[in-house]
C-alpha cells in the first residue's frame, strides 16, 4: 500500500493563522516569501517552509520546518524577536500532536532550535527558526 507525507506546510499555515489571531498578533503567514517583498511591510510576515527528510516507518516521515518572521527595521527589531519567541512557542509544542486535523505524531525537540537573528540585505528585522516533526502520511 502506497503511503503519501502530509502536507504539512498548509497545515501549519492554518494553524499558525489561527494561533496567531487567538492571540491578538495581526500577521501575515505564507508558504514562501514573496519575490517581490515591498517594504514597509504593513504587518509583519511569518513564513514557513518545509526541508524534505526521510521515511521513517510503513507510515510516517521526518520533516524540518524552518519559519522567518519579518518585519520591522533593523534598528528597532524587538517586536518581531518578541513575535519570533512567540512562534517557536507554537512550534515547538508537544501538544501539537493533539490539535485537530494535526499530520503531527510527535516534536523532536532535539531539531527546535532559535529563534535568532538573521542579517539581511533589506531594512527589515528577521528572526529564523527550525522545528522538527515525526508526521503522519496517508493511504
Amino acid at each position: 500500500m502506497r503511503v503519501m507525507p502530509p502536507d504539512l506546510v498548509t497545515w501549519l499555515m492554518g494553524y499558525v493563522s489561527d494561533a496567531a489571531d487567538a492571540d491578538g498578533f495581526e500577521v501575515d503567514v505564507v508558504g514562501a516569501e514573496p519575490e517581490d517583498l515591498e517594504l514597509p511591510l504593513t504587518r509583519p510576515l511569518i513564513v514557513i517552509r518545509i526541508d524534505p527528510g526521510s521515511r521513517v516507518d510503513w507510515t510516517t516521515f521526518d520533516r524540518s520546518v524552518g519559519a522567518s518572521v519579518l518585519g520591522g527595521s533593523k534598528n528597532a527589531p524587538t517586536p518581531i524577536v518578541d513575535l519570533a519567541r512567540w512562534l517557536a512557542s507554537v512550534l515547538f509544542d508537544d501538544e501539537l500532536p493533539l490539535a485537530t486535523g494535526s499530520p503531527i505524531a510527535r516534536v523532536d525537540f532535539s531539531g527546535c532550535n532559535g529563534p535568532y537573528a538573521v542579517p539581511d540585505e533589506l531594512d527589515v528585522a528577521r528572526q529564523y527558526m527550525t522545528a522538527q516533526y515525526v508526521v503522519e502520511g496517508s493511504w
